[in-house]
């Protein structure tokens, strides 16, 4: 059956990614381990699909997320947009629920040695105001499925403290369908409490 617009046939996925802590543009978003299942559908460089994150907060107990992601690619070059409706899930006082996201990704390979940039905007962070992280760093291929890597961030944002965010670490490949992940995070604003202080953490993402 042919599709629409050209598109290729549908290709759907499942993932399960579990970490020792939650973690997103560089701060903490829960206290133990987080669990993010995710289904989608590809066609081709175009997906679509939904996620669900569980986090430790006084205003709710998780956030949902619709998303919609094209790539394209030249060369050594890829480039990725996504678009993200996020939603509080079990909102424990009235707040705002609902937030739009827009995530562009850039990766350049040199051999081993490649160089990722990501930039990551919210017209609004649900009740606070506007939001833009914008995050670079070398990743250096040590195998063929182990990759070492390094990341240097800034977030800021209206109505919350700034900050600047690093992480370093490693993941491998283990056969195609899981990545472990080991990395250090950090942030300039430890004396802000937990959410911004140093952690190890490690992760693992399970493609079904």
């Amino acid at each position: 059956m042919a599709m629409p617009f050209g598109l290729p046939p549908p290709d759907p996925a499942i993932e399960l990614f579990v970490a020792s802590r939650g973690m997103t543009q560089g701060l903490s978003q829960s206290d133990g381990p987080q669990v993010i299942p995710r289904a989608y559908v590809r066609f081709g460089e175009v997906q679509v699909g939904a996620f669900w994150r569980n986090i430790d907060s006084p205003i709710a107990n998780g956030i949902g997320v619709l998303f919609g992601r094209a790539a394209a690619r030249q060369g050594r070059t890829q480039f990725d947009v996504v678009v993200l409706y996020r939603t509080r899930t079990g909102a424990r006082r009235p707040t705002v629920l609902h937030a739009w996201e827009i995530d562009t990704t850039l990766r350049r390979s040199f051999g081993r040695v490649g160089v990722r940039l990501n930039v990551e905007y919210a017209p609004r962070e649900f009740e606070l105001g506007p939001s833009i992280f914008v995050e670079i760093g070398p990743t250096v291929r040590l195998a063929k499925n182990t990759i070492l890597f390094a990341n240097l961030g800034r977030r800021e944002r209206t109505g919350a403290p700034d900050y600047t965010a690093v992480n370093a670490g490693i993941s491998h490949a283990v056969g195609k369908s899981l990545v472990v992940d080991g990395r250090y995070y950090a942030t300039d604003r430890s004396v802000l409490g937990p959410r911004y202080r140093g952690r190890l953490v490690f992760s693992a993402r399970l493609s079904l």
